[in-house]
């Protein structure tokens, strides 16, 4: 799985990489649409009813926002998901992999020289799954969010990020084989935030990283790109 992930994140750098570069030559245009290719690796927690199971989720996916107007800009995140839990018997060992959906909607609240501000909501749809020779697990995530993110320029290149997020997470996990039974699993709903910085690349290109300590824990690392 761990060489899988390489060559995705290799192919998708490969793909991306037109686009972070201006082209030789070429005139600016007003951005209207908003592409980045995201990773993430994010911990949390979640209770099945009487224990908590602690979760490690990881994402790889493209994600764009029409920008063309600043009030309300509907927006689209897909990907490859791998979800692992340390401390659940039925689990152990297993990796589920498969794939997550993400509509959004986001305002624009402030659009200054060195400050903005936007609002973004989101639902998440996760489905992964896995299975040896006893048994087959599929877990269906479910995750609204709301995001509040503020980002100052400190310098033409350097930009520091920091915003709130509120949100909670409820899934279905479905075991079939020498255990047949469907747990909920729940966490939240969670205030928390997340702050990091951004690297101007030049040609409307930026890349950024960020550090969650909100609904999930840990890092996540994104390219950015404005058409």
């Amino acid at each position: 799985m761990k060489y899988r992930l390489r060559r995705l994140g290799s192919l998708c750098l490969a793909l991306l990489s037109p686009f972070i570069a201006p082209s030789a030559g070429a005139e600016p245009l007003a951005a209207s649409l908003d592409f980045a290719l995201h990773l993430s690796r994010l911990d949390t927690s979640l209770n099945d009813g009487q224990q908590d199971i602690n979760t490690t989720v990881k994402q790889l996916g493209i994600a764009s926002f029409d920008t063309e107007q600043r009030t309300l800009q509907p927006g689209l995140a897909v990907g490859y998901a791998y979800v692992s839990a340390d401390n659940q018997a039925v689990t152990a060992g297993m990796e589920l992999e498969g794939f997550y959906i993400a509509p959004a909607l986001r305002s624009v609240l402030l659009d200054g020289r060195r400050l903005t501000a936007t609002l973004t909501a989101t639902y998440l749809y996760q489905r992964v799954k896995d299975s040896n020779a006893d048994q087959t697990v599929t877990l269906e995530w479910q995750q609204p969010q709301l995001e509040l993110d503020v980002k100052y320029h400190l310098s033409r290149q350097i930009v520091l990020v920091a915003g709130g997020q509120y949100g909670r997470i409820d899934a279905d996990e479905k075991l079939t084989g020498t255990i047949d039974q469907t747990l909920t699993l729940q966490t939240g709903p969670t205030l928390g935030y997340r702050a990091g910085l951004e690297f101007d690349l030049g040609g409307d290109g930026q890349v950024g990283i960020l550090l969650h300590r909100a609904i999930g824990d840990g890092v996540e690392i994104y390219f950015q790109r404005q058409f």
